[in-house]
């Protein structure tokens, strides 16, 4: 069976995704991931809005932590096997899909999904560095963060997206640290400019505790720790801490402070900030210490999550049926190789007998 997006044979294998049984569901996601969305050169927005509905109930379904973590890798991780164009889109409704169901997900599947955003934010770095952190494809990527996240006018009640992004961003950062400064600027943009124009003060205690109170602390430490003389270039002091001594976020924030536009109940904190990393870089200034930003992260050790293939035999398009179960010639054919199978295993049998029988006759 040939699927073609916006026909009603894709609208229905998109429903399989969300079945209640695991077989059903491992078998369509394989004819998707591996037979049908790779060949895609464009999807429009209407059917991946479609395919991330089915997904979301995928991961919905999904029992058991070993289950749902093989599920989010391989879901994730299609990020990089996409043509970037399909991959920027996937991404995109990914995060519009997260906004728009978040509300209806109930205490008891909240982990699983937390750990889906994470592993989204890991490969969204994986999938700049396989791109060498070309300067463009950052402020494009970090662009679909902001009008999908950040600053988006959806409606939907999905803060609790941005809050996790805003709480793994700096942990999932840390494997393909450090980078250039131009490359920081254009990652932290979206989270600086949080912090002057959004309202949230649950947002806005996220951004400060998780990323720019992180940085400070590990910037003081560094500069500690230099004028011992204690250098380990992989200590996360020593990568996190570096970030702040390079970057000047100071200026930064005094700017954003007194810009008009800047949300009245968010100019205290800003302020404060300012007046905090304003410390640290006279401190460092003062400690003569030199501390350089390297262009490009070189590290290769990073671990990316693979496609896990799911245990069981091939099938394609043609094995499955859009009316929620698996063709009868899948079936069959699975009969026929077992029937196969057990025939070759009786001849054996016979034959290993008939030779024991004949070893024991020569023995006699």
């Amino acid at each position: 069976m040939e699927v073609v997006e916006g026909d009603q044979d894709f609208t229905s294998l998109i429903k399989l995704l969300a079945s209640s049984n695991k077989a059903t569901r491992d078998k369509t996601l394989r004819v998707i991931i591996k037979t049908w969305l790779p060949t895609q050169t464009s999807i429009s927005d209407g059917d991946m809005k479609k395919l991330w509905k089915g997904l979301f109930y995928c991961v919905w379904h999904a029992d058991k932590l070993p289950v749902q973590t093989e599920l989010i890798n391989r879901l994730a991780s299609l990020l990089l096997n996409l043509e970037l164009p399909l991959a920027f889109q996937y991404f995109s409704i990914f995060l519009l899909t997260m906004r728009r169901e978040w509300a209806g997900i109930d205490a008891l599947r909240l982990d699983k999904f937390y750990l889906l955003i994470r592993r989204f934010m890991h490969q969204f770095f994986a999938l700049l560095k396989k791109n060498s952190w070309d300067l463009e494809l950052c402020r494009r990527l970090v662009q679909v963060l902001e009008e999908r996240v950040f600053f988006t006018d959806d409606k939907f009640h999905g803060n609790g997206v941005n809050y996790q992004i805003a709480s793994v961003f700096l942990e999932e950062l840390r494997p393909f640290l450090p980078l250039g400064k131009d490359v920081i600027d254009i990652l932290f943009k979206p989270f600086i400019l949080s912090m002057a124009k959004l309202s949230d003060k649950v947002m806005l205690g996220k951004i400060k505790s998780n990323l720019f109170d992180v940085l400070l602390k590990m910037g003081k430490q560094l500069i500690e720790r230099r004028k011992c003389g204690e250098i380990n270039s992989d200590d996360d002091i020593v990568v996190y801490g570096t970030i702040p001594l390079t970057n000047l976020f100071s200026s930064t924030f005094y700017e954003l402070g007194s810009s008009p536009d800047c949300c009245q109940s968010n100019r205290k904190v800003l302020f404060a900030m300012h007046e905090e990393y304003q410390k640290l870089e006279k401190s460092f200034i003062s400690s003569g210490i030199e501390i350089s930003m390297p262009d490009l992260q070189e590290q290769d050790g990073d671990e990316v999550p693979t496609l896990v293939p799911i245990s069981g035999e091939e099938i394609s398009m043609a094995d499955v049926d859009v009316n929620n179960e698996i063709t009868d010639k899948a079936l069959k054919k699975k009969k026929k190789t077992k029937k196969a199978s057990d025939g070759s295993g009786k001849k054996k049998a016979k034959k290993a007998k008939n030779t024991n029988d004949a070893i024991r006759e020569g023995c006699c």
